[in-house]
């Protein structure tokens, strides 16, 4: 019982659609064959008049009638030529001088008016080719067809007449008859009007009247038609009532010609046979319809009442469902359909019910576990706090180690430089002999070397725990070099070493001049251990490097140049050699690691001076190209 529903609406629906294909196809089965039709009328009209065009194009380039000496009567032998190979289409081709009097005529006309108030005369004599369109009203009752004119040269380009062609107004009459809309008397089923129409309301052309006779009468009242003056000068397709009407216009100026008007072609149909069966077709369509539907109301009103009941059950047990109440059975009735999704809704209760008891065991027995972690994570927490207030112990009493170690170990070296410095220095020197002085200058560079290595230690502590501060300030490059150079000539003096210092820069730096001379100060002091004797060399060079700022901005905006500071140590060493330059940046790093090795040190100096220069924003490295000897250089910006 439920099938045929859905067999009575697709019935209906299939009808419905071969109905509505039927009565679509038959109207546009006409419009488009009336539309066609009308457009491709349309265009041969345009054809005849662009072909009378090119004809007067012709014969206006013509040398032999733009020559004034050649004979009349052969110039007039040419015109009636062009009026025999145009089959009769032309009434008459004449020549006019620039007064409108007529030179040279086919018709063989003695007397003539002056044509020199005719519009078609006065357009050409403008220096213009111009279609007279409106030739037939009685602006121009002199001449019974139109106008072709254009303006007549002679040899040396000299306007010296008018060119004119006359076309019967019978070539429309012929244009349309000989188409594919001429009535036939023996088929009258599909019956047609014909106008054609200028754009100021003048009918020149109409089927339904003797053109031929009604058109060259006097009085403008026989071919002027004010009714059609509306809409059918409208351009477009309408079907009103049983009459279908096109109206399509002709542009009749074009590039080579100009016109006083434009035409509209206007085609009535009588459509009273088409739409007699048309209404008959709709007529069938609504009866079986209604018919249709009817019965399937009927049909559906019983279906509905033995299919409601059941449905309505499941409905609410539905709703019980929803409010998850899991407990209330599904009774199971009604057609076979309504059985299935009964059943199946049961299974879904049951496999619910049994779900939910089974998320309940497991949600108990997971919050257990859960009780249990948090127990275990509490203990890990307060193992932890534990470890954190054993660790901050320990940092402080690293910190407090280190305060101390620093403390006891400057303690007895300050006075002990100062008392060595003071006897190398003063008047007591010249008491101590010469082994004396050697041994208290080896005293004095062994207590520099133990300085430096407790100043590094604790320079690396405050780096790691992030107590590594800088006092910056705008320093003058040149002062700080100079400042650096005198307390750095001392070191040279065992050696006899040859020190210089070369500044090319005016710039400053924004830096800790401070933690900036202790980064020279371990440079200098590496390349004084690695150079010979005497023969060593060491420079420092401060130079400037001008770079183009890269932003993230418009490229077409302007780019800033940055300025970068580049300062180098240089020595005339021993080198490092390129397997040895790897880590050569690293705490503790000594590439001679022997118990008898020459040169000492920490091996901090370095990793010092990457942490310093890295914490002003710059880099530092060892230059590879340098060969004699080693080259360090780093970078800071200028300002």
């Amino acid at each position: 019982m439920i099938l045929l529903i859905p067999v009575i609406i697709g019935s209906l629906i299939i009808t419905s659609i071969v109905s509505l294909q039927n009565i679509t196809g038959i109207r546009a089965k006409f419009f488009d064959i009336f539309e066609i039709s009308g457009n491709q009328l349309a265009k041969r009209l345009s054809e005849e008049v662009r072909e009378v065009t090119i004809d007067l194009n012709h014969l206006s380039k013509n040398p032999m009638l733009m020559n004034e000496s050649f004979p009349k009567a052969k110039q007039a032998e040419i015109l009636r030529e062009y009026v025999d190979y145009s089959d009769s289409k032309y009434t008459d081709v004449a020549i006019y001088d620039l007064r409108g009097n007529l030179i040279i005529d086919t018709t063989n006309k003695t007397m003539r008016e002056n044509v020199a108030n005719e519009e078609f005369f006065k357009k050409a004599l403008e220096g213009n080719a111009f279609f007279d369109s409106q030739s037939t009203t009685e602006s121009s009752a002199n001449h019974s067809g139109f106008h072709f004119s254009t303006p007549r040269y002679d040899a040396k380009g000299i306007l010296n007449g008018i060119l004119d062609i006359e076309i019967p107004v019978s070539f429309i009459h012929n244009t349309l008859n000989e188409s594919l809309f001429y009535n036939s008397e023996d088929d009258k089923s599909f019956m047609f009007a014909v106008k054609l129409l200028h754009d100021n309301g003048f009918l020149i052309y109409d089927t339904n009247s003797n053109q031929t006779t009604t058109l060259n009468k006097d009085t403008s009242d026989t071919y002027h038609d004010a009714n059609l003056t509306g809409s059918l000068l409208n351009n477009g397709l309408d079907a009103i009532g049983d009459t279908l009407t096109i109206s399509i216009p002709l542009i009749l100026g074009s590039e080579i010609y100009n016109s006083n008007g434009n035409w509209t072609l206007v085609f009535e149909g009588d459509l009273s046979t088409i739409m007699s069966n048309y209404n008959k077709t709709i007529t069938n369509f609504l009866i079986s319809s209604a018919l249709i539907l009817i019965i399937t109301i009927f049909v559906t009103v019983l279906s509905v009442r033995k299919i409601t009941s059941p449905i309505t059950h499941l409905k609410n047990s539905a709703l019980e469902l929803s409010k998850n109440n899991f407990s209330k059975e599904i009774i199971i009735e009604g057609s076979s359909e309504v059985k299935d999704l009964s059943i199946s809704l049961e299974v879904m209760r049951r496999n619910i019910e049994n779900s939910n008891k089974n998320l309940i065991r497991k949600v108990k027995e997971r919050t257990m576990d859960l009780e249990h972690a948090n127990e275990e994570l509490r203990m890990k927490q307060s193992e932890v706090n534990q470890v954190n207030s054993e660790l901050r112990k320990s940092t402080r009493a690293k910190e407090e180690f280190l305060s101390m170690v620093s403390h006891e170990l400057k303690t007895p070296i300050t006075p002990m430089k100062l008392y060595v410095e003071m006897i190398l220095r003063g008047d007591k020197s010249t008491n101590l002999n010469v082994f004396q002085k050697k041994a208290l200058n080896i005293v004095y560079k062994n207590i520099l070397k133990l300085e430096t290595i407790i100043n590094d230690i604790f320079t690396v502590y405050k780096m790691e725990s992030d107590k590594f501060h800088l006092n910056k300030r705008v320093t003058n490059i040149k002062e700080m070099i100079e400042t650096n150079a005198a307390a750095l000539r001392p070191l040279m003096i065992e050696k006899e070493i040859s020190f210089d210092t070369i500044v090319t820069t005016r710039s400053n730096v924004y830096c800790d001049p401070t933690r900036i001379s202790q980064v020279l100060f371990n440079l200098v002091n590496n390349a004084v251990d690695h150079v010979p004797n005497r023969d060593g060399r060491i420079t420092i060079k401060v130079e400037e490097q001008s770079l183009m700022e890269k932003t993230n901005s418009d490229k077409s905006s302007p780019q800033e140049m940055q300025k970068r500071i580049i300062f180098t140590v240089e020595d005339n060493g021993i080198g490092i050699k390129d397997e040895n330059t790897v880590g050569i940046f690293k705490k503790f790093y000594q590439i001679d690691t022997g118990l008898r090795r020459k040169y000492g040190g920490t091996g901090l100096g370095l990793a010092i001076c990457r942490g310093i220069i890295e914490s002003h924003g710059g880099s530092i490295w060892l230059d590879p190209d340098y060969k004699n000897g080693a080259r360090f250089k780093f970078s800071l910006e200028g300002i």
